[in-house]
């Protein structure tokens, strides 16, 4: 998984009423936690900034280093809060890490190939799009890649069936199903 960078700022203020203030003028607050830093540092960030830097993942569990006062900070994204109406980012959690910190991420699944089913009729219907993982923070991967050529139709492919790399496991069950094809 690559390590994206943004800038934050140690941010003092606190409480519904002026965090919307904040968030009117461009900015986005956020939460930095994690053994890593001791006790919780609130910080806000350009909207902007935080659009770039989620607009291309398709995973809120996304690395990041955060620069704040002159210094580095390795984090990992846990969870990014939306307004429903307008979609904007409302606040970001980051969790401070080392690279040999075990987290729990989500990591995107992408199929690969045709299935033979697909020639007999059938459609993909791809059940799972984001795969829980646990590993350390290193050996995260930027995705997992499901070989679906050999599946026929109204066959299925379970989690059980793709290889997971190198120290990297998942809370799901073995038997919980990926893909299928399916008649229309």
């Amino acid at each position: 998984m690559k390590t994206k960078t943004l800038a934050v700022e140690k941010r003092e203020i606190t409480g519904t009423g002026k965090l919307n203030a904040l968030r009117a003028k461009g900015w986005v607050p956020g939460v930095v936690y994690g053994a890593a830093v001791g006790e919780n540092i609130n910080v806000q960030m350009k909207a902007a900034d935080v659009r770039a830097l989620l607009g291309e993942d398709e995973t809120d569990s996304v690395l990041v280093t955060l620069q704040m006062d002159g210094k580095e900070l390795l984090t990992i994204i846990k969870h990014v809060q939306h307004n429903h109406l307008t979609d904007s980012t409302t606040h970001v959690d980051f969790q401070a890490v080392t690279p040999e910190t075990v987290v729990l991420a989500e990591v995107p699944v992408h199929l690969k190939g045709t299935p033979v089913g697909v020639a007999m009729g059938g459609q993909v219907h791809q059940l799972v799009f984001d795969l829980p993982v646990r590993s350390a923070v290193k050996d995260i991967p930027g995705e997992i890649v499901a070989d679906i050529s050999g599946i026929a139709l109204n066959e299925s492919l379970r989690l059980s069936q793709i290889t997971l790399p190198e120290k990297v496991t998942t809370p799901f069950n073995g038997t919980v199903v990926l893909v299928s094809v399916v008649k229309p």
